[in-house]
């Protein structure tokens, strides 16, 4: 049974909790003006087909005696952004199936800002994945069965996307979808057209048709699973975030949202292992260590929670959230003393 210190700080914090376990990552992509401030290095990272590199880990660092590091990730748009000092900065983006990239950027003079476009290049085994085209060499029959003026309008409708013309792409993706309905893929870019233009229920309805047709796009999982959790439904959020997991076990992001949503369903020790994997995974958000926080406490784990805490303070020392849990690390202190 909960003590009455668990208690307090459970009501006391109850805000913060859900505002920041309920995070959407489908608004990430920034500005090209770069007018956050300390954000001064932002990129693009796609593929060879001008498509966005979704979930892709980027690492930068700085060399000499002030070195600097930090792993971020793309958002579903294959941009990311970072503030990195006015130093020379290095990244490198190598992720499974790809040929990894290497780059230098001179940030060193005013106004210390970089923009950079990184293209990934496949393997040969992942261009015959792409190409659908399995290891058995038995070709996917939904895909060959697309007819070429579907095909078209969807390029032109990936084309749009990848310009940032969401308005602009859905046209063309319904009409893919008019002219071959199982286009699953289509549905997909269809439903993150949807969202980019404020249309949630549209895009809602998009995703869920496109992983009917396939189950196994781990992409229109997880944007089902967070835009459901967006929506105050975990209970429902939970199954493609749970298959996003299965489809793609080691991204860090699978397990991060289903630490959130395991905790607003009060599944507290699962919420702690799920965190927990996806730090170990390098998840690059520090928040991670706030839903592990508040998992541990809520299981009187209180020792264990502060230290979650504190790790995410050194990580993360000038957030907005930055304040309230250094109230609550202080709380705990002075609970545990007397």
């Amino acid at each position: 049974m909960p003590t009455s210190f668990q208690r307090k700080l459970i009501r006391d914090f109850a805000s913060l909790a859900l505002s920041v376990l309920i995070i959407s990552a489908l608004a990430q992509a920034q500005s090209e003006s770069g007018g956050d401030e300390g954000i001064n290095f932002q990129g693009e990272v796609r593929y060879e087909d001008n498509t966005p590199a979704q979930f892709v880990p980027v690492e930068l660092w700085t060399d000499g005696e002030s070195s600097w590091r930090i792993v971020t990730k793309t958002d579903p748009f294959g941009k990311f952004h970072v503030g990195a000092p006015c130093m020379m900065v290095q990244y490198k983006v190598d992720t499974t199936g790809y040929r990894p990239v290497w780059g230098r950027v001179d940030m060193s003079t005013n106004p210390c800002r970089a923009h950079e476009w990184i293209t990934l290049k496949a393997t040969p085994e992942t261009k015959a994945r792409i190409a659908g085209t399995p290891a058995s060499g038995v070709v996917d029959a939904r895909i060959a069965a697309i007819p070429a003026e579907a095909r078209t309008e969807f390029d032109s409708g990936q084309k749009a996307i990848a310009d940032d013309d969401f308005s602009g792409a859905i046209p063309h993706l319904q009409k893919a979808i008019s002219l071959y309905p199982r286009y699953a893929e289509a549905y997909q870019l269809l439903g993150v057209a949807q969202l980019q233009t404020q249309q949630g229920a549209q895009a809602e309805t998009s995703l869920l048709k496109a992983i009917e047709i396939e189950d196994r796009m781990p992409q229109a999982q997880y944007l089902l699973g967070v835009l459901l959790a967006k929506t105050n439904r975990a209970d429902k959020a939970e199954k493609p975030l749970q298959r996003f997991a299965e489809l793609d076990p080691e991204n860090p992001e699978a397990h991060f949202e289903l630490a959130k949503v395991s905790f607003a369903l009060s599944k507290f020790a699962e919420a702690e292992a799920r965190a927990r994997t996806a730090i170990k995974l390098k998840e690059p958000n520090p928040g991670v260590y706030i839903v592990l926080g508040y998992a541990l406490l809520r299981q009187e784990k209180a020792a264990d929670a502060k230290h979650a805490f504190r790790q995410y303070l050194r990580l993360d020392p000038d957030s907005l959230n930055a304040a309230d849990i250094r109230n609550l690390v202080a709380q705990i202190d002075q609970r545990a003393h007397n």
